[in-house]
């Protein structure tokens, strides 16, 4: 398939889901079955190109010669996308039913809609920099499903998620800058790339920023000691929760780490540590 599909595939749900609160539904029944239509619709296209893996990148956006939002499908992103493309349908089914008592359905399910297509994005990201950008931008989708009610407790849950987030984030950062300065290229290359001679006598000081930026990206993940965030999370309408554990938050931070253990910093420079 056209590598133009991975683009498609990301930006379906997120243009899909900001027209929810626009869009003249008749009924609930019709927002339900367009909402459905877009999240099946993604999956079907996410699908095919895993039985059809575009051989070539797709660049979005040029920040530099060398600096690109790009997207590229390999074996882990295959992983994951294949996860994500199964659950999101279930998930978002399990969704209609239960949030037909709860208020302000269409901003839930904007918020909702447009998780999967920058979930999907960090599935297809080629590189550390598109990851980490639509890392962060997974924070600013959840963070207003976790506020939805906007009880109390609500609110302090995301307080606390966005605390956590955004320290995860300054963490991860680091680890960004660095595998720019001392890798051979931004990309996700099978064990990693890391330049040993650029690298010289500093190896103490990368083996440090690989620590702050395991953890940084595995706050999603809920790793202990920052794992704080996601039972005050647990407020937040029961989909969320699904969401938040089973789907994409979680899997997540788990992908992101592999991707930086395994493809940047790799397990050759990380041996015997």
């Amino acid at each position: 398939m056209s590598p133009i599909f991975l683009a498609v595939a990301v930006l379906l749900p997120i243009c899909g889901g900001a027209l929810i609160p626009v869009l003249p539904f008749g009924s609930r029944k019709q927002m339900m079955i367009y909402i459905e239509g877009v999240v099946l619709l993604t999956s079907a296209l996410a699908i095919s190109l895993l039985l059809n893996r575009p051989a070539e990148h797709f660049v979005l956006f040029r920040f530099t010669s060398n600096i690109t939002l790009s997207f590229r499908l390999d074996g882990l992103g295959s992983v994951f996308t294949a996860l994500i493309s199964v659950l999101w349908p279930l998930a978002t089914l399990y969704a209609f039913e239960y949030m037909k008592h709860e208020e302000h359905e269409k901003f839930f399910f904007l918020f909702y809609t447009v998780t999967y297509g920058i979930t999907m994005g960090i599935a297809f990201a080629e590189d550390m920099v598109t990851m980490y950008c639509f890392y962060e931008m997974l924070t600013l989708v959840t963070v207003p499903l976790v506020l939805h009610t906007l009880t109390r407790e609500a609110v302090l849950a995301g307080r606390t998620y966005l605390y956590y987030s955004l320290g995860g984030a300054a963490f991860a950062f680091i680890g960004v800058i660095f595998i720019l300065v001392y890798g051979t290229s931004p990309d996700f290359v099978a064990g990693g790339v890391l330049d040993l001679e650029k690298i010289g006598n500093r190896t103490n000081l990368l083996l440090l920023i690989y620590v702050f930026c395991f953890f940084g990206f595995s706050v999603k993940a809920a790793m202990f000691p920052f794992s704080g965030w996601l039972p005050k999370a647990g407020v937040a309408p029961t989909p969320v929760t699904a969401l938040l554990h089973a789907v994409a938050v979680v899997k997540a931070g788990a992908f992101a780490t592999m991707r930086v253990t395994y493809y940047s910093f790799g397990t050759e420079f990380l041996r015997g540590t």
